[in-house]
Order: C-alpha cells, then sequence, then structure tokens
C-alpha cells in the first residue's frame, strides 16, 4: 500500500499585511494542498494521512471550508480515502465534537478521522484497517504525549502492520508544547511500520538508519522568518517495500540575503541593493543587515523599502558589530545572541540557554491571539523546568 503523508496544512491563515499580501497569503496553503494532493492522484496512492493542523484555527470562514470540501471532493472522486487527525491548531477537544470541523467533513464523507479517549483511567485507541494495516490516530496529546504514546505501543500486536498518526516531534533543541521524547519513540520500534507524525514545520526522520517516525514539515511557510528549511512537500511510503521518497512541492519563493553598507548614506545604498535582486512582485525577502556603528535602522522604513522594489513582503534582521573593526573584520551577533549574552549575567536561572530559547518562543507567541493557550503552557513548563534544578 502506498501512503501519501503531509502535516501542518493550515488552511485558512491570513497573515497580517496589506489587503494583496494578506488574500496571497491565504490563498498559498490552499495552493500547496492542492498540489500535494494532485501528486497523490498523479501517483496512484493508496492513502492520504494529514497529521494535524489541517486548518490554522478553530474558527473557520464559509470560505475556509468550501475551498477545503473541493479538494477532499476531489480526492473522493479518485477513491482515495483520506486518513486526518486534529492538531493544537485544529479543535482538540476529544469531548466537543459539536465543533470539531473535521468532524464535519467525517459525517460528510469526506475523511477518516483517528481519536481516543480517557476511559476507565486507561487510554482506549481507535483502530481502523485499510487493507491490511492497521492505522491509529492519537492527534494532540500535548504534554501528555509521552505517556500516551507509552500506552499505545503496549497495546499493539508486533506482529500486525501498524501506522501510527499523533501531532508531534521529537523534543531536541524546540521549545514547544507536545514534542515526545525519543525515548517514547523507541517503544514502537519493530511494532511498527510507520509512525506519521506534525507539529514542527521542518522534515524529520528517526532514527537516521532504518526510521520509521517521520515529519514532513509544513506545505508553506507558516513562520516566514524561522523556518530554517525551504523544503516543502509530503512523503512517500510503501508499506511493503518499506521505502519512502520526499514529494517535494514549490511553496511561495523565499528570499534570504545580507545586506553590508559602507557609506553614511545608508537608505540609498540599500534602495540600489534592492534593485539588485530583480523582484517581481511575489516574492518573500529577507535581509539581514549588518551593522557597525550602532546607527539606528527603522525597520519598519526598511521594509518598506524592500516593497517597493518589488517584493511582496519585505522582512529585516538586524546584526550588530562586535568590534568596529576599520579594515572591516568584524564579526558580527544577532539580537537573540545579544539577550543570550545579557541573560548569561542573570544568577537567578540554573539553565540560561533553555531560558534564552523560552524567550524566542514566548515573542513569537505574544503577538498571536491563537498561540495564547501555547503561550501559557510554555510558560508553566519553563517555570516547572527551573523549579526542578533548583531542586536537584
Amino acid at each position: 500500500m502506498k501512503i501519501l503523508h503531509c502535516s501542518d496544512i493550515h488552511l485558512g491563515k491570513r497573515p497580517f499585511g496589506t489587503k494583496e499580501f494578506s488574500q496571497k497569503r491565504y490563498l498559498d496553503f490552499f495552493y500547496a494542498f492542492e498540489t500535494l494532493i494532485d501528486e497523490a492522484i498523479r501517483k496512484k496512492v493508496d492513502l492520504v494521512i494529514v497529521a494535524g493542523d489541517l486548518f490554522d484555527k478553530k474558527e473557520l470562514t464559509p470560505d475556509v471550508l468550501q475551498k477545503c470540501e473541493k479538494i477532499f471532493i476531489k480526492l473522493k472522486n479518485n477513491n482515495i480515502p483520506a486518513f486526518i487527525i486534529e492538531g493544537n491548531h485544529d479543535n482538540n477537544n476529544n469531548n466537543d465534537l459539536i465543533n470539531s470541523w473535521t468532524h464535519y467533513l467525517e459525517d460528510k464523507k469526506l475523511i477518516i478521522r483517528g481519536d481516543y479517549r480517557f476511559e476507565d483511567n486507561n487510554f482506549k485507541f481507535d483502530k481502523f484497517q485499510i487493507n491490511d494495516v492497521n492505522i491509529y490516530g492519537i492527534g494532540y496529546p500535548g504534554f501528555a504525549v509521552d505517556e500516551v504514546l507509552t500506552q499505545l505501543s503496549q497495546q499493539l500486536n508486533p506482529l500486525e502492520k501498524n501506522i501510527v498518526v499523533v501531532h508531534t516531534a521529537l523534543g531536541g533543541g524546540e521549545y514547544l508544547p507536545g514534542l515526545a521524547n525519543s525515548s517514547s519513540i523507541k517503544e514502537f520500534k519493530d511494532k511498527v511500520l510507520y509512525i506519521a507524525g506534525g507539529h514542527l514545520h521542518s522534515f524529520q526522520v528517526y532514527p537516521k538508519e532504518n526510521p520509521y517516525f517521520f515529519i514532513p514539515g509544513s506545505l508553506e511557510y507558516w513562520n516566514v522568518l524561522n523556518e530554517k528549511s525551504d523544503k516543502k512537500g509530503g512523503i512517500l511510503f510503501d508499506t511493503d517495500t518499506k521505502e519512502y521518497e520526499f514529494v517535494q512541492i514549490s511553496p511561495r519563493k523565499r528570499i534570504k540575503t545580507i545586506f553590508n553598507p559602507t557609506s553614511s548614506e545608508i537608505e540609498e545604498e540599500f534602495s540600489k541593493f534592492c534593485e539588485n535582486l530583480h523582484l517581481t512582485g511575489e516574492e518573500l525577502v529577507i535581509v539581514t543587515i549588518n551593522i557597525t556603528d550602532n546607527k539606528y535602522i527603522n525597520t519598519t522604513e526598511f521594509e518598506k523599502i524592500i516593497e517597493k522594489k518589488g517584493a511582496l513582503k519585505g522582512y529585516i534582521q538586524l546584526n550588530y558589530a562586535e568590534n568596529n573593526d576599520l579594515n572591516n573584520n568584524n564579526t558580527y551577533t544577532s539580537i537573540k545572541a545579544i539577550e543570550k549574552n545579557i541573560i548569561s549575567s542573570w544568577e537567578q536561572f540554573k539553565n540560561k540557554d533553555s531560558i534564552c530559547n523560552y524567550l524566542q518562543k514566548f515573542k513569537e507567541y505574544s503577538g498571536d491571539k491563537e498561540r495564547q493557550d501555547d503561550f501559557f503552557t510554555l510558560f508553566d513548563n519553563m517555570l516547572e523546568e527551573e523549579i526542578s534544578n533548583e531542586n536537584k
């Protein structure tokens, strides 16, 4: 059986900005999803898996729902079932099916919805059988992810073909609610063919040799500034051969470049720099400016210059010289590095690297009302971590 696994589609995301920018980016997420679905049809897959965050918000407009249904109808007309779990951006309350849009899609017979529940002091997992493969969907367990995964691993029959679909990825250096420890994933070794993960927006497999845990990443840039990889798409997996390949699609073009000012007329020089990028009006452009003399940069005005020169949206990041070398042998440091240096002097905290990483996430979440719950959950997690460090 051939499956195409994707995650973090975020249909309905409408970034703040000009009307043109906001509308184009809104449509980008639908275009990316439909492009991958067209690939699924072309490759004649047997199943499409969406491992959470089909939608960007729990509240949908009629337009979002209509466009989403149209894509799944295309799959249904080609006799390809879709198996879906909910992520943290979808409705993730297992007891609230009334407000679940994936439940609505299931009622319309457009998808199969994976779920689990807590009964009699144990987790109960729904099992769906497609061909000779058992599929278990456990959605987004949040900070209970390791407990839920461990219980499921204990219930699986290793003699059967099992696929687990869960909205999580490996924690590692990422400070994000709902990430799993590698010890939980290791419990599934020789018990599953494939774990279809999500939550993080970059491609990831585990372990490196003979992997069975896969995260495809998002199909579009949900966070233009912070997503490191330009590799976007889904994962094609064959349950018979256990071979996989990454099915790459083309998101909106993102350009990352560096500007090193050489004159005092920095705005004029920057304008000429942007002209030489030969922009078409469709690109997302991130320019890192290396500053040698602590000159004030109005980032909003410089972003407008990028857009006047043809970018759909401009973004400015600032690096500051650590030493003003007259021979231009400067080394530069980012604002994040400066913040880390300041935090390193705070005696109150034990794990200063951890605090710095939490700070970056707090700044990212603070301007997003949809991430308010994640903000407070992450804050509680930081406090618990620091308290446990104090007690060691």
